[in-house]
């Protein structure tokens, strides 16, 4: 395969070469080698064909709008107008005149090293001229940053870099290289990757638990620009030559190595931290691995690893025969472990989701077998534009204790879960909701004797259309039926519809058979929600995918009795202490226990539900009765109902 260089490439494409720089860094085309730049020339010749379709172009549009938004900083810096000002200023300059970032992210680092009186600069010097800058105090940072100028090659247009020397002015945080670089970097590559800012105080909240105490090596195994390890020079008080850093993203790396420097004032020392792939290159046990010595060597690994499926499909990382649904924070837990020393501990920051999805059963298990959870922290929503809560994950390597108690944190607020539990639990879940009483409670449900939706019960997904602009319709038209989203779905009943569509099922992407919308009767749920919503349905109605369908079986309990039960409270509180992950799955519906009852409170229940239907019947009054068939006290009663309340 022929590979040519940045300049060669750019030509080719018709663009300059900080253009093609800048594509690189947006995701619009793979490097064959990043060190130095070059490209597969099919690769490049691919490129130039989707350019003069215009695909680019929308691209770059769009990746342009997304940076000039106003929230382009973390919440955290947000209120600081000259910072905001400042930002804006520079990513204008960048996207107007397509600057390369990298050049920008170097100018950056020069202008912080002149503020920290490392190098005097002459006035109006060249930026790319090494006799521009003199008295450097360390020879560690003057070789750092000749390296990375060599690897620039020739820069043009220099004046406009000058500019963008002179508006910075970084006074904020210990990182504010890796700020900038997220502000200029496409937010699209940020999500492809799994990659989001981390915000100061979770990092140091993450790292300050081991200040006081005895440890001697750090290691962050996916450091992007460098928070974790700059929090861990100003925290631990670790020797430099003792802290690991290791990226895929060489120019954050470069920024790492820099900011690391920085944080150790007057020491000269060659940064340890490294452009590689941690899950396939690092300490891979094969002959001529230079990173073998840090198997089971690390004291502390502490890390906002990359969320999403692992999309190297070249090569098996290390463990994906462990972790066979290819998450990638997974991949690195288990990763990270093998790294770890005996008693060595780590802090990961992870989606809520991995408590208590079925795919993640994998690695609740590998934690589970190779030491001690010491304490889960709900940290919720941090991140912009991800749905998920995050939780904070601390753990110690070595051998399980018995009644080993897992703190939960949350809100300021601590109870205490013993770690054995999790591993009776259905796929190892951490059901971290459930204090030592209310474990007692849902015992007492589950005692009931049962049935279960579990070969009992026929689902159907709603319609996936592959395009709701095109197909979804805000009005009514001839020969267009009623279309039901999730949000129309209330409990009992369906709302009034605000969406039509003709029913063509050969147009979409995606649509069950046409049988289960025209039952003569059947129940909607929305699928994307925290709590349980069931509505029935005997008009034959239409649902998209955010509105499915279910038809229960179960032996001797009609689907409005089952209705009744999927919205109870006793069933919501099922649901949230056992499953909730904002999505309603089969998977966990399948667990829920439908009490054996008698025909006379069978028909009991299905006559208030049929009030309810025709508008004149009491929730409460269902509540009330379906508690009595589960044998459960007042006092039951009221915890359930106030825990679903909240």
């Amino acid at each position: 395969m022929k590979q040519i260089s940045v300049d060669h490439a750019a030509k080719i494409v018709g663009i300059s070469s900080a253009t093609m720089r800048n594509w690189v860094k947006a995701g619009h085309i793979a490097p064959a080698k990043t060190s130095p730049l070059s490209f597969s020339e099919m690769e490049v010749l691919s490129l130039k064909n989707q350019l003069g379709a215009g695909a680019l172009q929308k691209l770059r549009t769009r990746a342009n709008k997304a940076r000039s938004e106003e929230n382009i900083l973390p919440s955290e810096y947000a209120s600081n107008n000259d910072l905001v000002e400042s930002i804006k200023a520079i990513i204008g300059l960048v996207d107007r005149n397509e600057l390369d970032i990298e050049i920008v992210l170097f100018v950056a680092s020069l202008r912080l090293l002149e503020i920290d009186e490392e190098v005097v600069r002459e006035p109006t010097a060249d930026l790319f001229d090494f006799n521009s800058f003199k008295a450097w105090r360390r020879n560690s940072i003057k070789i750092e940053i000749e390296k990375w100028r060599y690897t620039l090659g020739n820069v043009e247009r220099n004046g406009l870099y000058a500019t963008i020397y002179d508006l910075l002015t970084p006074t904020v945080g210990d990182d504010y290289l890796g700020l900038l670089y997220q502000c200029l970097s496409v937010e699209g590559r940020r999500s492809e990757g799994g990659a989001y800012y981390t915000p100061t105080k979770i990092v140091e909240d993450s790292l300050r638990q081991y200040a006081n105490s005895k440890h001697e090596t750090f290691l962050d195994p996916c450091c992007g620009t460098g928070k974790y390890l700059i929090c861990a020079a100003k925290l631990l008080q670790l020797k430099p030559e003792n802290i690991y850093g290791f990226d895929i993203d060489a120019v954050a790396v470069r920024l790492a190595r820099i900011n690391l420097l920085r944080a150790f004032k007057r020491q000269e020392f060659s940064p340890r931290i490294h452009c590689l792939d941690s899950l396939n290159d690092l300490a891979t046990g094969e002959m001529f691995c230079e990173t073998n010595d840090l198997v089971g060597a690390i004291d502390i690994i502490a890390t906002n690893p990359p969320w999403g499926a692992y999309k190297n499909s070249g090569i098996s990382p290390q463990f994906l025969h462990q972790i066979k649904s290819r998450e990638t924070f997974s991949l690195f837990l288990a990763k990270s472990l093998s790294l770890l020393g005996d008693g060595g501990q780590l802090s990961f920051v992870l989606p809520e989701s991995i408590l208590k999805i079925k795919t993640h059963s994998e690695i609740r298990k590998v934690l589970l077998g190779q030491g001690r959870i010491l304490k889960i922290v709900k940290l919720g929503r941090q991140f912009s534009g991800v749905f998920t809560p995050a939780i904070r994950l601390d753990f110690i390597k070595g051998a399980p204790y018995p009644n080993w108690p897992v703190a939960i944190e949350e809100n300021g607020n601590t109870s205490r879960i013993e770690q054995e539990r999790f591993l009776s639990n259905d796929n190892y879940a951490f059901d971290v909701d459930v204090s030592a009483k209310e474990e007692i409670l849902l015992n007492k449900i589950y005692a009931t004797k049962h049935l279960t939706l579990f070969k009992n019960a026929e689902w159907a997904l709603g319609i996936v259309t592959g395009d709701n602009k095109k197909y979804i319709l805000d009005a009514h038209e001839e020969s267009s039926e009623a279309v039901f989203r999730g949000t129309d779905v209330h409990q009992f009943r369906l709302g009034e519809p605000g969406s039509f569509i003709h029913f063509t099922p050969s147009n979409f992407q995606q649509v069950a058979p046409e049988r289960f919308f025209r039952l003569p009767e059947k129940l909607v749920y929305r699928f994307i929600s925290k709590t349980l919503v069931f509505a029935y349905d005997d008009k034959q109605r239409l649902t998209l995918n955010s509105a499915n369908i279910l038809i229960p079986h179960i032996p001797n309990i009609s689907i409005k009795v089952a209705l009744a039960y999927l919205n109870s409270s006793v069933f919501q509180y099922v649901f949230k202490k056992k499953f909730s992950t904002h999505k309603v799955l089969r998977s966990d519906m399948e667990k829920l226990p439908f009490p054996v009852i008698s025909k006379y409170v069978h028909d009991k229940i299905e006559g208030m539900v049929e009030s309810i239907l025709e508008g004149s019947g009491v929730y409460e009054e269902i509540d009330d009765f379906i508690f009595s068939t589960f044998y459960l006290s007042s006092e039951d009663a009221a915890l359930i109902r106030c825990e679903v309340r909240n």
